[in-house]
Formats: C-alpha cells, sequence, structure tokens
C-alpha cells in the first residue's frame, strides 16, 4: 500500500512538473505570438502609411496615370486621368484604354516587356473633344500578372506654344517683307515723282501751245477767207483747203486737246497714288493730330481702288461735318485699311457675284462713328466671340495670320480709348463699327501697329 502510495505521489510530482514546464512554454509562446502580433501591426500601420502615401502620390500626380490588364481594361485611373477624361474611376473601369487612346493596344501588343515612351498623340475625351498627349509607360509583371502602366502628359500648351510661334514667325516674316514693301514703294514713290513732274509740266505746256495754235489757225482761217474773197492767190488757197480736208484739221485739233487733258488727268492721278504711297510708307510717329477722317477714308479707298474694281461697289456716305478727332494717323490709317481689304476678300471669296460694300460715318455721343458694312457671307455665332482673339482665323495657312482684328481692337481700344464692335445693320451681312472719341487721352497700344502692315491677316469675321 506504501509503494502504492509513493508511486501516485512520483505520479503527481512529474504532473505538476509537466504542467508548470507547459505553462512555462505556454507563457513563452504568448510573448512570443504577442511580439508577432505588435509586429504584424506595425507592418499593417506601415502598409496603411504606404498605401495612403501612393494614392496621395498618385491623386497629386501632374501627370494621367491608367493601370490597364493584359486584355486593357482599365483598373485604374488617377485624379487627373478622370478629370481630364471627365470620367470618374468607377466609369473608367468600364472602358478600355482604345476607348481614349485608338489603337494603342494595338500598338502595346507589339512592344517587349518593359518601358516605353510614344510621342504626341491625341488622346479623346468621351464627348468627342481631343487633346495631344505624350505617353510613357511600363509593360510586364506587376505582381503576379502583366500589368500595363500608362503617364499621359498633356501637351497642350507645348503645341500651342509651338503654332503661336510659328504664327508669330509667319506674321514677322510678313512685316519685315512688307516692311521692306513700304521701303521699296516710297523709293518708288520719290523716282517716280520727279519724272511725273515734268511729264505734268510738258503736257501743261502743250496744251497752252495747242491753244495758241488754235487761235493762230483762226487767224489765219480769216485771212484765207478775205484772200479768197478778193480772187488772190486761188491755187495756193486750194491747196491749203484740200490739206485741211484731207487732215480734217479741226477735228484733230479737238482730239489733241481732248488727249492731252485726258493725259494730265491721268497724270495727276498718278501723282495722288504717289503722294499715297509716301504717307503709307510713312505713316508718322505717335504724335496725336488733330485728323480729318474723311480724308482718311478716302485715301484708303484710293488706295483700294484697283483691288476691288472687279469684286464690288464700294460706297462713301461721309458726313460733311465730321469734326475732327484727336488721334494717331497712320494707326488708324491702318485699320481702315485692313478692315477694307478684307471686306474686298470676303465679297470675293462669297462667290455670289459682284458685291456691295459701304463706309459709314456720323457722331454720336461724343464719338466719331466708322459703320465699314459688306455683302459677303456673315459671322456664324459660333464664331462671334473668337473673332477678336490673336491669332484666331478662318484663312486657309498662309493668307492670313489672325491678328488683323486683334490689332485693330488693340488700336482703337487701348490705343485710342475707343470700340471696335461686330453689329447689325439692315442690308449687310457683316457690319463693323468703329467708335473714335472726341475727347480724351490716348494711350499707347500693347502692340505697335505701325510696324503690322498685314493687310490680308484680317480674320476673316468678314469672310467667314
Amino acid at each position: 500500500m506504501l509503494k502504492e502510495l509513493e508511486a501516485l505521489t512520483q505520479i503527481v510530482a512529474r504532473e505538476k512538473l509537466a504542467r508548470k514546464r507547459a505553462e512555462q512554454l505556454l507563457a513563452e509562446k504568448t510573448r512570443e505570438l504577442h511580439v508577432k502580433t505588435s509586429q504584424l501591426e506595425a507592418a499593417a500601420d506601415g502598409f496603411q502609411a504606404v498605401s495612403s502615401l501612393l494614392s496621395e502620390i498618385m491623386d497629386v500626380a501632374p501627370d494621367m496615370i491608367i493601370t490597364c490588364d493584359e486584355n486593357f481594361r482599365i483598373i485604374s485611373g488617377n485624379a487627373m486621368a478622370q478629370r481630364h477624361l471627365r470620367q470618374n474611376e468607377q466609369a473608367l473601369r468600364k472602358r478600355t484604354v482604345d476607348d481614349f487612346l485608338p489603337g494603342l493596344s494595338a500598338e502595346l501588343r507589339r512592344r517587349r516587356p518593359g518601358p516605353f515612351f510614344i510621342e504626341n498623340r491625341r488622346a479623346a475625351r468621351h464627348n468627342g473633344d481631343s487633346f495631344p498627349v505624350d505617353i510613357r509607360g511600363y509593360v510586364g509583371p506587376i505582381g503576379d500578372r502583366i500589368r500595363y502602366l500608362i503617364f499621359f502628359h498633356d501637351i497642350s500648351q507645348r503645341v500651342n506654344a509651338e503654332i503661336k510661334r510659328k504664327q508669330t514667325e509667319s506674321q514677322m516674316d510678313e512685316a519685315r517683307r512688307l516692311e521692306a514693301i513700304g521701303a521699296l514703294s516710297a523709293g518708288i514713290a520719290h523716282e517716280v515723282n520727279t519724272p511725273i513732274q515734268f511729264v505734268g509740266d510738258n503736257l501743261d505746256y502743250l496744251e497752252e501751245g495747242l491753244i495758241n495754235i488754235w487761235k493762230s489757225y483762226q487767224h489765219y482761217d480769216a485771212l484765207k477767207v478775205a484772200v479768197a474773197k478778193l480772187g488772190y492767190c486761188p491755187e495756193e488757197v486750194a491747196k491749203v483747203d484740200e490739206f485741211n480736208q484731207s487732215v480734217n484739221l479741226t477735228n484733230l485739233i479737238e482730239e489733241i486737246g481732248a488727249a492731252l487733258r485726258e493725259s494730265r488727268d491721268g497724270v495727276k492721278q498718278v501723282r495722288d497714288i504717289v503722294i499715297l504711297m509716301k504717307e503709307f510708307a510713312h505713316p508718322g510717329t505717335d504724335d496725336k493730330d488733330e485728323v480729318d477722317v474723311n480724308a482718311i477714308i478716302k485715301n484708303v479707298l484710293a488706295m483700294c481702288k484697283n483691288r476691288g474694281k472687279n469684286t464690288a461697289d464700294i460706297e462713301a456716305n461721309l458726313d460733311p461735318d465730321l469734326p475732327r478727332v484727336r488721334c494717331r494717323k497712320g494707326q488708324v490709317q491702318q485699320v481702315f485699311l485692313n478692315l477694307v481689304i478684307n471686306a474686298i476678300d470676303a465679297v470675293d471669296e462669297a462667290g455670289k457675284g459682284r458685291g456691295r460694300i459701304e463706309i459709314e460715318t456720323s457722331t454720336e455721343d461724343d464719338y466719331v462713328q466708322i459703320y465699314m458694312s459688306d455683302t459677303c457671307c456673315g459671322v456664324p455665332e459660333t464664331l462671334k466671340q473668337k473673332i477678336f482673339d490673336p491669332f484666331f482665323t478662318t484663312k486657309p495657312v498662309g493668307k492670313g495670320t489672325g491678328q488683323g482684328l486683334a490689332l485693330a481692337k488693340d488700336t482703337i481700344v487701348k490705343g485710342h480709348g475707343g470700340k471696335l464692335t461686330l453689329v447689325e445693320k439692315d442690308g449687310f451681312a457683316t457690319t463693323f463699327l468703329i467708335q473714335l472719341p472726341l475727347k480724351g487721352e490716348l494711350q499707347q497700344p500693347l502692340i505697335d501697329t505701325d510696324a503690322d502692315t498685314d493687310t490680308e491677316s484680317d480674320d476673316d469675321i468678314i469672310a467667314a
């Protein structure tokens, strides 16, 4: 019995020792589990922080970022992509990359895994608008699958800047060309003026001489009649009569007189054109002068007479009592010239046959008003807000720079405190109203219009 008790006691002791060891082991494992749990929690917090940071980076990234699966279905798109493509992330996930960049998937399928770059493509929005982008990205395994990571960089500003740069270069080339033409015109005007002067003087001399010859002939004719009545020199008188009849001397003298008068008128026209050429070649300084607006318009119409003779009838309804305006003559003259030539071009391009252009002046509310109207096709409603924008033109490339109306408005509004607006006028398709103040100080326009002589750049608002 004692032995059994001792054996039982030993068993209990062993059980207590085993239990103690088990408790110690459990405590150790509990501590290890607590440490592992703490490490996992720290790792989860770190992962959450990194995930949040990556999400914020994606949202503030200046480029559009899209991830696609192997079938080019969009998995995600950052905030910039959603904003540019006008789609929220849920809507993006229902689309493929080809919906926004047609043909991109076929191009990327041919590429090897790794980074890629595609320059100057157009990305389309769901509403049909498009904009230029450069594309960078990566194709290859991300995680356990093939993924496409695509960065779109909007290059609209760069493209527009390049377009404007080329347009500016074209405009500068045109300005230099016209400047050279202006200098050449001034030289030609000077060279032509001298021979025209002595040709005119000679015609005056010939006309005076012809008048004296005619008077002498009348005296001679009276003498011949008297000699014939007295019966003197009948053979000589007969020869003179025969010769006079053969050359029709009376009509000949009249025709020579008419020819001389026509020649004098032609020389006067050439002389007037030479004067106008000098004025346009040397438009003056920025000084402010009291200017006759009607006279400027007459000069402009004289310059445009030949250009518009086969295109349109040009009417000038000028107020004879129009007050003089304090302005820069050269700048205002250039604005009028641009608008008139543009109207002529517009009527010609409209293809409706011979058109009509009207220029009317009047005074109202301390302004001198100049209406310039034509019978072309008018300005569509969609373009009325754009016609005064720099570089906007509906003319073909190379024919207009889109600066004419922008420069004109800058000259009239900023340079003279006036107004240049598109208005309605019965009987005409397009009418521009220029208003120059009778009072007020002049300011320097932002654009140097004296240097701009592009008479064909006028945005065809008239020709739109």
